[in-house]
């Protein structure tokens, strides 16, 4: 498939030896026995800049890159609980200067002990120096690309975090490799790079995950992900994705690098390999981040229904094909008390929150385990009916142990639009915001039956004896998406 029918970019570059790079160091132990429980005491220092907008006329403006720190600040920012104490500073376009980054990189990590974590999140342009090809820079807000010794951040040199105490490190590179340069540049840009990584392969506790090999380009999909396809997975990964089997919520590096390393393949088609970088064996144990751990997972028992035109109730799945007209329904039982909402994409991209719905079910995302649900009446007497808008109709059923303030305020703004701004870029953006939100959480494990059966007329006891659906969330939320066909009569 073409890249524009699937629309994803690669990061563009500017003339001579630049590239966009995101760069992100995890400061991790060097004690491969250290535990989630280690790491929970330990304390998080952060340092995220992300530049887009650049004073050097000569360098090539990016599309997402200040918003990739941002959206990782943030990230960081919603888990700071997981850590004893949370210390993060946010430089983006003006404020990422080379004045302010070296300070914050000099200042502000060194209270950091032995055993705390320290982050360096960069997103922007990359350059070697042409005059000296084995330097590697990161370009600030402020950098000229004629002099970046003297206003760039110097990447590869043992000085970058001197005077720091903490001997825990992960790099990860967000970097386009490959962008259509002559041949000696590309070969002065590959050669930086191997300078830049090389120092990780050496020493120990030093580990660094880059998005693609040198001859690739690292993609964007900014309408879908709304970041670049290696953060989104790299975030959704330390959000727990990467570690789904742990017992304790402990993220090592090469459960986070098999985790990105597969999804941006299968996202980008094969054409994006992230790659590793460490001392041979360190990669195993090596905890890098931590995610939250439950005793027992949240299951939920979920059935979605229609009606045919004989009045017979089956169950909605991805490969049903529904016509105007007919009847859908949902039912839903949890287990332990929880937060359910569901939202329903229509064909014409228009979003309706089913659940919590004041006028029609409750009022609250809140559900009491052992009671039962039925949309779109609390009796369970009455049913959704498709409108006459033929296509593909999505509804997004999300399970949560907590409250989502994000995805509430989201849809709150949504509601609050004019019908004009709702049909429009405004509505559009906070539609395609709402949909990323969910996309970043994690993926259930959803039990369906061998075969679709007719059900038996919902009386709700008779529903759920019947079926055999159900979601199991192991992390503290996750997402199940049910896509359908809505063709005429």
């Amino acid at each position: 498939m073409a890249m524009k029918d699937w629309n994803v970019f690669c990061r563009s570059a500017v003339g001579g030896s630049i590239l966009p790079v995101l760069i992100l160091l995890l400061l991790v132990g060097t004690s491969l026995s250290a535990s989630a429980r280690d790491l929970g005491q330990s304390e998080l220092y952060a340092v995220v800049a992300g530049v887009a907008k650049y004073q050097d006329s000569r360098v090539r403006p990016l599309q997402l890159s200040d918003k990739d720190a941002k959206d990782f600040y943030t990230f960081l920012q919603d888990r700071k609980s997981l850590f004893a104490k949370a210390h993060m500073r946010l430089l983006v376009n003006e404020e990422a200067t080379r004045n302010n980054l070296t300070k914050a990189l000099r200042e502000e990590l060194k209270p950091a002990r032995k055993d705390d974590i320290i982050i360096i999140y960069l997103s922007g342009h990359g350059a070697s120096d042409p005059a000296n090809p084995d330097e590697f820079y990161f370009i600030c807000h402020d950098g000229r690309i004629d002099n970046l010794y003297g206003t760039a951040v110097r990447m590869n040199t043992q000085d970058l975090l001197k005077g720091i105490d903490s001997d825990r490190i992960l790099m990860i590179a967000d970097a386009c490799y490959s962008a259509g340069f002559s041949e000696v540049l590309e070969k002065q840009r590959a050669k930086a790079t191997d300078v830049f990584f090389s120092m990780f392969q050496t020493l120990q506790g030093r580990i660094a995950i880059s998005s693609s090999r040198p001859d690739e380009v690292s993609f964007e999909n900014p309408n879908k992900y709304g970041n670049s396809v290696f953060t989104h997975f790299l975030m959704k990964g330390l959000r727990g994705e990467a570690c789904r089997q742990s017992s304790n919520g402990t993220i090592t590096a090469k459960d986070l690098y098999q985790y990105v390393y597969d999804k941006a393949k299968e996202a980008t088609k094969g054409r994006q390999s992230p790659q590793l970088y460490c001392a041979k064996g360190l990669d195993n144990d090596t905890p890098i981040f931590r995610a939250q751990t439950f005793k027992q997972p949240l299951t939920i028992k979920v059935q979605f229904a229609y009606k045919d035109d004989n009045e017979k109730t089956f169950p909605l799945t991805n490969e049903s094909v529904l016509k105007t007209g007919q009847l859908v329904g949902c039912a839903f039982r949890p287990e332990s008390d929880c937060y359910v909402y569901i939202l329903w994409w229509d064909s014409f991209g228009n979003v309706a929150r089913v659940f919590p719905n004041p006028k029609l079910t409750e009022g609250s995302g809140e559900v009491k385990a052992g009671r039962t649900y039925w949309l779109p009446s609390r009796e369970g007497k009455h049913w959704y009916v498709l409108d006459k808008n033929v296509g593909d109709e999505t509804i997004y059923f999300i399970a949560s142990r907590e409250r989502n303030p994000k995805i509430e305020a989201l849809y709150d703004k949504l509601c609050s639009l004019s019908t004009a701004a709702r049909s429009g870029i405004q509505g559009s953006e906070l539609r395609n915001s709402l949909e990323k939100e969910l996309d970043i959480m994690g993926a259930e494990d959803y039990t369906v039956p061998d075969k679709a059966p007719a059900l038996m007329q919902p009386n709700l006891d008779g529903l759920f004896d019947s079926m055999e659906n159900e979601i199991k969330v192991a992390g503290a939320d996750a997402v199940f998406r049910l896509k359908f066909r809505h063709v005429g009569k």
